[in-house]
């Protein structure tokens, strides 16, 4: 209930869900095996073995791909 409250007040009543007659903002992520350290605004740290790549993302209907989604998957948009 928060969320819609907050979704509404910003005027983003078509965002927030996957259903018909609300826009489909998607970002499409792989998980990669990447030991990394993790540091925050406050210098507070924290090691990772996983990340999100981020590939591509889908925008008031059209897709876009990052130079990562390009190289290493086949994306038909």
């Amino acid at each position: 209930m928060r969320y819609r409250r907050r979704r509404d007040g910003l005027r983003l009543t078509q965002k927030g869900r996957l259903a018909v007659g609300y826009d489909a903002d998607l970002t499409l992520f792989a998980l990669q095996h990447a030991p990394t350290v993790l540091v925050d605004a406050e210098k507070e740290s924290l090691q990772a073995d996983t990340i999100l790549v981020p590939l591509a993302a889908i925008r008031a209907g059209k897709g876009y791909l990052t130079e990562q989604g390009s190289a290493e998957n086949a994306f038909d948009f």
